[in-house]
């Protein structure tokens, strides 16, 4: 078979000279074959080049440039090489293409459907720089000639220069390719304008996250670090999001072939049903992780887990701020509520005390007066204590509940105050075992329902004895306030504003009441609440 070999050329050094130059300036693999070609085509008379460039992490090809094509490969934007397989390409990722060699029976040119201006053979360069495969180069001529040693030698030294262009213009292009996603991070915290809750700002930024990078699906986790350490525990999904998975996996041009891309990429699927590949970082100063998940395999690089990471710390910082702003306003509320309560209790809290005492004073003036007029003087005296009984509830509602006491301590001291008024006995029985603590909002609640139970037992109920019961098991909390008094119908439960506001109560924290009573044989109050309930219940 013919072998082609150098033209005379006066100084070969001038060549790579010359092509070294001219790669200074290609920031792309079509660039850096546009700028060979006319080079080598003074030096040994080739026509055509292609490159397709690998990557590494992902196991498979993701680019094409060409230059010099025939018809029958130029065709429907190249689609000749843009699909499939060849001899070479498989022998690169097998790590059988060490160096420069002669295809003789290239798939591509055999397969070409047109004019291929009689390319029959041509040279492969695998394309290297500092040990990392970065693709093959691909050069022809006319006829079936192949190239000699001396050419494949000279083919070789172009492929490393072909090889340190690509690699610096891919560095070159990661570089702006990150510096740009970061901008468009940075730009997204406007989005999260505004003082957003905490779990409606977990999702707008996730949501921003997906659209904006083109990911299939991010979403905030607890668990994965433990999980991902061997550890047994089950992943909680806080927030997701998904997108419509376009961004960088775009540019796949093959898919991984067979065995040759190394082995599959594995990983826990939390956020997709079938997750080929993820990456995940912690968000600061929380318990959770940020996730995201691809169908594909080997879908996410170094510049996806940067990325994802300055979204972490982005996203922290947003999150402990809208943490901050509720407890702010929480804290505000609490003062407000306090506020009013001092003012409640400093002015017609000690009115009414005063009234009373005038009252009293004005009973034992009238002592022999009319008994209708002591009786309208007496009924006087209880609306007056009535008034002030509700006017002390309405205060302790308004208090701030102190967070270092339990909802025990808080019971003890209701039953405490109780009895030390005349009236009926009232008893509070706790279990054996010790109960498990609501949470702040619950426990608020809670005693707001007993309060309002025992102000209706001791006001309607001309009740003897009144008991409070608690109970719990690991989910629930129960309470129980029953009395031996005068009872009540069905149809009068829940025509009160009491009674209205205990039911609302318990169904804004998820849980259920019931009120029971017959006439003659005393009323019997049944309240549940689960324990793991959100603030957002009740708002």
């Amino acid at each position: 078979m013919e072998k082609r070999g150098f033209r005379e050329v006066v100084n070969h050094l001038a060549v790579f000279r010359d092509i070294a130059e001219a790669l200074n300036h290609a920031n792309d693999v079509s660039g850096a074959m546009d700028a060979i070609l006319p080079r080598l085509g003074e030096a040994l008379g080739l026509q055509t080049a292609w490159a397709f460039r690998f990557d590494e992490h992902r196991r498979s090809f993701v680019e094409v440039g060409a230059s010099g094509l025939p018809p029958a490969l130029d065709c429907c934007s190249q689609a000749p090489l843009r699909t499939g397989w060849c001899e070479c390409q498989s022998q690169f990722v097998g790590g059988e293409l060490d160096e420069a060699v002669n295809i003789v029976r290239c798939s591509r040119l055999k397969s070409a459907k047109g004019d291929t201006n009689d390319l029959r053979v041509h040279a492969s360069v695998p394309l290297r720089s500092k040990g990392k495969p970065l693709g093959i180069l691909n050069l022809a001529a006319p006829g079936s000639a192949v190239f000699t040693n001396e050419a494949l030698a000279f083919l070789q030294t172009v492929g490393q220069q072909v090889a340190v262009a690509l690699d610096r213009a891919r560095m070159f292009q990661l570089a702006r390719e990150k510096s740009e996603r970061l901008q468009r991070l940075a730009a997204m915290s406007a989005e999260w304008s505004g003082q957003l809750p905490p779990d409606r700002l977990l999702q707008q930024a996730l949501e921003a996250y997906v659209e904006a990078f083109g990911y299939a699906v991010c979403g905030v986790v607890s668990g994965g670090a433990q999980a991902d350490e061997g550890l047994d525990t089950d992943d909680d999904v806080v927030a997701v999001a998904e997108g419509k998975a376009t961004g960088r996996l775009s540019a796949y041009v093959y898919p991984p072939h067979g065995d040759g891309g190394g082995p599959r990429e594995t990983c826990r699927s939390i956020l997709l049903s079938e997750a080929q590949s993820a990456i995940s970082t912690p968000l600061p100063t929380t318990m959770y992780e940020l996730r995201i998940e691809s169908n594909s395999p080997y879908a996410f690089d170094d510049l996806d887990a940067d990325l994802l990471q300055a979204f972490a710390w982005q996203l922290a910082a947003a999150y402990v701020g809208a943490q901050a702003h509720v407890q702010e306003m929480q804290h505000a509320h609490l003062v407000e509520r306090h506020r009013i309560a001092a003012e409640l209790h400093d002015s017609v809290s000690q009115r009414l005390f005063s009234a009373q005492l005038l009252v009293r004073t004005a009973t034992v003036q009238m002592e022999g007066a009319h008994a209708d007029a002591l009786a309208a003087v007496e009924r006087v005296g209880q609306l007056l204590a009535e008034s002030q009984q509700e006017m002390r509830d309405l205060i302790r509602a308004l208090r701030r509940i102190d967070e270092s006491t339990s909802v025990l301590e808080e019971l003890r001291a209701r039953v405490r105050t109780l009895s030390m008024q005349r009236g009926p006995k009232v008893t509070l029985y706790l279990p054996d075992t010790p109960l498990r603590e609501p949470a702040l909002h619950v426990r608020a609640a809670v005693l707001a329902i007993v309060d309002e139970a025992l102000h209706n037992a001791l006001k309607h109920a001309g009740a003897g004895a009144i008991a409070v019961r608690l109970n719990g098991d690991a989910t629930r909390f129960f309470v129980r306030i029953e009395d031996d008094g005068r009872g009540c119908q069905d149809s009068d439960i829940g025509t009160g504003l009491g009674t209205r506001s205990m039911f609302e109560r318990a169904a804004a924290l998820g849980g259920t009441l019931a009120i029971l009573g017959r006439s003659g044989e005393g009323t019997c109050v049944e309240l549940m609440v689960p324990y793991d309930v959100g603030e957002e219940w009740g708002r």
